[in-house]
């Protein structure tokens, strides 16, 4: 997935109660901005992997809570 001049207002928010830890936020091709995740549930096959909110909520995972998106 490619992350370059896509990123925007990039953090590093953790929440100890959840599985994965926010990345910042990515345009897509198609305009529509989404939440970049690493996933941090120990022992998961996925864990270390950059995902969606949409890929942890398939693999029911816990979703930190996230800083809103500032429009550019």
């Amino acid at each position: 997935m490619r992350t370059e001049n896509n990123m925007s207002e990039h953090t590093n928010q953790s929440d100890s109660n959840s599985d994965a830890k926010f990345l910042g936020w990515q345009k897509t091709k198609s305009g529509e901005t989404v939440a970049l995740y690493n996933v941090t549930a120990s022992g998961h096959p996925s864990c270390g992997s950059t995902v969606s909110e949409k890929s942890l909520q398939q693999m029911n995972l816990q979703i930190p809570e996230i800083p809103p998106l500032k429009h550019q």
